[in-house]
Order: structure tokens, then sequence, then C-alpha cells
């Protein structure tokens, strides 16, 4: 268990180091209870990257969370693009280009 638990600190700096550029983005979590863990925001907070806290996260009201803002927006442009096509054209790769 424990072998396990170092492998998986040790992915998540890989992750950090290599995927995460600290001056480009700030790292937005949903207060699930594994990104709201001391050890999570601790191994954020030593490596550099901008994050909002768990006391700087809005509720769960969609009107203070962007990503709802902007899923609703995606599906109903998906939704509209799908509904423009004859049926059989509706789930081709082409069709949902934009």
């Amino acid at each position: 268990m424990l072998v396990a638990k170092l492998k998986l600190s040790e992915a998540s700096q890989d992750i950090i180091h290599n995927v995460i550029d600290p001056n480009e983005i700030i790292f937005v979590h949903d207060k699930a209870s594994c990104m709201r863990a001391n050890k999570t925001q601790h191994l954020l907070q030593d490596n550099g990257v901008k994050f909002w806290g768990n006391d700087i996260w809005p509720g769960n009201s969609p009107d203070l969370n962007v990503a709802e803002c902007i899923r609703s927006i995606i599906k109903d442009e998906v939704e509209t693009q799908m509904l423009s096509e004859t049926e059989y054209n509706r789930d081709h790769e082409d069709t949902l280009k934009m």
C-alpha cells in the first residue's frame, strides 16, 4: 500500500513538472475530497502551482461555476451542428468539427 502511494505521489509530481506551466494557468478543482486533501494542496503549493485553494473556490451554484456555463454552451453548439445535418451524417466526425 505504501509503495502504491509513493508511486502515485511521484507520478503526480511528474505531471506537475512536465505538463503544467505554473506561469500560464491557475489550477481549479471541484472540491472533491482528493483535491481538498491537505497533501494535494501542499503538493501544488510546494511546486509553485497557482491554484484556488479550499477557501477560494465558490459553491456549487451554476451561476458561480464557469465550467457549468461553458458546458451548456458547448452542448447547445454541438446539438445545433448535429441537427443541421442529415440523419446519416449527424454522428460523423467531420460534422462536429467547428
